[in-house]
């Protein structure tokens, strides 16, 4: 690594210490969660098939969520020429700046499209979320540091195929520069109003929508996925934390989930992990006989238990209880408060981006 990639990544550590770090005081903080007694092991979900008529076809009750491989379902600007407007270009020569107001409030991101964009193709949009101390401006467009890896966090270059749009919002600050609200809904309101303007304008497969981020990135992340479930299939986090955030309360829905984590991270600390996995995991265990997903945060012990001894490698645990069109995964590793998680300690070698991309293109 250059003098000059580890300048700039010391200072932009040195600012996300401020997005995890623990104030006690702060009436964001959420509650501790319950201790779990003895957890039995996951029971099989499998379950003898009803027999049907030949007569009268078997006709489920709606439930919430999408099949695994569902369709694509096209947006409103399927068919149509794209013609939001951009006042700018950044110097890559493909990311584009669009402006916009929502709640009364100047907004901002940028965006990229593939690059043989096909008006009439439903495309999968991923949200990169930008963390304390960088820009959306950096998660478009930098790369080859410990910190910025590539750009849109190391997916648009695994996207070969041109199947996905990026996008990189910009947060609105409370107090701070470039960070995600910590007191109200302001930032929910934007991507609420920002995705329906790119739905109408660009042929988008609604059903894979995903989020990303890290550190206050990641936080956002995984506030959106308390109450976007009706439009989020995804949130992929690294080094996340549900305190120092805006919480809404959780829509009760289910919502498919992931986390990579160092064990060592005392920004964002790996010990209160399980707090923000049980907000997920309250809804996303199998519907009951009336519609309400259960709760199957009583595994996070066994996902504790086994994420403990992982030696040198990384370690991934996918709970086994949940409903399997929402999956729910945490990748440990031996470090810190980074998301370039490698084996070797060699930041280049990183395989989150990889694994992030196969947890979303399961859907």
């Amino acid at each position: 690594m250059t003098t000059r990639f580890h300048f700039a990544y010391s200072a932009l550590m040195a600012a996300t210490l401020i997005a995890c770090s623990d104030d006690t005081s702060s009436p964001l903080l959420p509650d501790e969660p319950k201790s779990s007694s003895e957890i039995p092991p996951p029971e099989s979900s499998s379950s003898e098939e009803p027999e049907s008529s030949s007569s009268e076809p078997v006709v489920e009750s709606p439930i919430f969520g999408y099949e695994l491989k569902n369709a694509p379902t096209p947006s409103n600007g399927c068919g149509t020429p794209f013609t939001l407007e951009s006042d700018s270009t950044l110097d890559n020569g493909t990311t584009r700046h669009y402006k916009m107001v929502s709640a009364g409030i100047r907004r901002e991101f940028y965006m990229d499209l593939p690059e043989n964009y096909d008006s009439n193709k439903p495309y999968k949009i991923i949200f990169a979320f930008h963390f304390m101390g960088s820009s959306p401006e950096d998660i478009a467009t930098k790369s080859g540091n410990i910190a910025l890896y590539s750009p849109y966090y190391g997916l648009k270059e695994l996207d070969t195929e041109g199947n996905y749009i990026f996008v990189a919002p910009r947060g609105e600050s409370d107090s701070r520069s470039y960070i995600w609200s910590q007191k109200d809904d302001k930032d929910h309101i934007f991507f609420g109003d920002m995705l329906n303007l790119l739905e109408e304008n660009l042929c988008i497969d609604t059903s894979r929508v995903f989020v990303t981020g890290f550190s206050f990135g990641a936080m956002f992340s995984n506030s959106l996925a308390q109450d976007f479930q009706h439009r989020i299939r995804a949130a992929v986090t690294y080094g996340v934390a549900d305190y120092n955030i805006y919480i809404p309360e959780n829509a009760g829905k289910p919502i498919a989930w992931m986390d990579v984590h160092g064990i060592n991270d005392d920004n964002c600390v790996y010990s209160r992990l399980d707090n923000a996995i049980t907000r997920i995991l309250k809804n996303n265990g199998p519907a009951d006989s009336e519609g309400n997903f259960t709760d199957v945060s009583d595994e996070i012990e066994i996902m504790e238990r086994y994420t403990a001894d992982m030696g040198d490698t990384h370690v991934c645990y996918s709970f086994q209880k949940v409903d399997p069109r929402f999956p729910v995964q945490v990748c440990t590793w031996n470090g810190g408060h980074q998301w370039t998680a490698s084996d070797d300690g060699n930041w280049e070698n990183t395989w989150v981006p990889q694994k992030a991309r196969e947890f979303m293109e399961q859907f």
